[in-house]
Parts: C-alpha cells; structure tokens; sequence
C-alpha cells in the first residue's frame, strides 16, 4: 500500500541504487582485488542496505509489541472492591460499564452485577457490537502492516545477498579477447 508516491517513488530509487552499488563493489572486489574506491562503494552500499533492512524490522518490532500490548486479555473486575455506600443503581451501572469495556477489549462476554446483587452476563447492544469490530479492524490491519514490515527487511536481506553473489559471478567471467575488427584503426595497422 502506497500512502505516499513521491516516497515511494525516492525509496525505491535509493534502495535500487545501493543495490547496485553494492553488486558493482563486490564485481569490482572479486575482479579487481582490495582496493580503497572499492571498499568504500561496498561499504556505504551495504550500510544503506542495512539501514532500510533495519528500519523496517524495527517498525516490525514496534507494531507487533503494540499490538500484542493492546491484545492482552483484560481481568474481570470483580465487585467485592466497590464501596457500599454507592447506591444500587451506580454499582450496576459501574459493574455494567465494566463489562462493557471487557467486552470491547477483549471481545469475552463477562459477568456484572445487577442491581438486586445478582450476577449476570453482559449482552452487547449494537453500538457495542460496532465498537468491538472497529477493534478488531485496528488489530487486523496492524498486524498486516507489521508482516509487510518483516517481508521487507528480509527483502532488504535476500536482495544484498543476492547482489553481493552475483557481483562476484560477473567478476568471474572473463572479458572478450578483442577481435581486428573490435580494434581501434591505430592498432589494427600496427599488428599488420
């Protein structure tokens, strides 16, 4: 999902560039040997590689901690804690709104207690039922936002290490022997 294009459109050129830049450095190390333009192309290529990678294992990290947090079951509140000097009314109302929050939370349909001091089961109404689903919604799409964020560091990792392999495959191909007709017009006389 692309919130914003000129981002995106940025990010996949930077990162497309340090790929590159990574897959030369390493053609250029296996080719050529160690040396320090070399070294350094490898170097902030793959820094910039590990920069992406990370962040997005870190906006993982932090959405899947979020949402683990929120997702915890809630305990039941129990009533033995009320004070009795509140009224009836207020204690089922209180006990009630309880339940409520539970249920919203957790999605369980726990106990309150009415009036009379009997327990009963809390029975969402439709506003209940509309806020339960927003926070199922908020959930869903947290979790879906946090495996993109995973599917793309290991992308970010999966790429580099491609890159890097693949530098060194080219590196090992040997370059065309120059034919009479490749050469330019001052050698091919002088090999006459």
């Amino acid at each position: 999902m692309v919130e914003n294009l000129m981002d995106f459109v940025l990010n996949a050129v930077a990162g497309a560039i340090a790929l590159f830049c990574l897959f030369e450095g390493a053609r250029r190390l296996g080719a050529y040997g160690v040396r320090g333009k070399t070294m350094v192309l490898i170097v902030l290529s793959a820094s910039a590689c590990v920069f992406y990678g990370g962040f997005a294992y870190q906006r993982y990290g932090d959405l899947k901690v979020a949402s683990a947090a929120g997702q915890r079951k809630s305990g039941l509140a129990q009533a033995a804690t009320w004070s009795k000097v509140a009224s009836p009314e207020k204690r089922e109302v209180f006990s009630q709104e309880v339940a409520r929050e539970s249920f919203r939370a957790s999605g369980a349909l726990g106990p309150y207690i009415d009036r009379n001091g009997a327990t009963r089961t809390f029975a969402p109404n439709q506003e209940d039922l509309v806020a339960r689903e927003r926070v199922v919604a908020y959930y869903s799409r947290t979790d879906y936002v946090a495996r993109s964020s995973l599917a793309e560091a290991l992308l970010w990792l999966i790429a580099s290490i491609v890159a890097i392999f693949l530098g060194f495959a080219m590196s090992l191909d040997k370059p065309p022997v120059p034919s009479a007709h490749d050469a330019l017009p001052g050698e091919a006389r002088a090999s006459s």
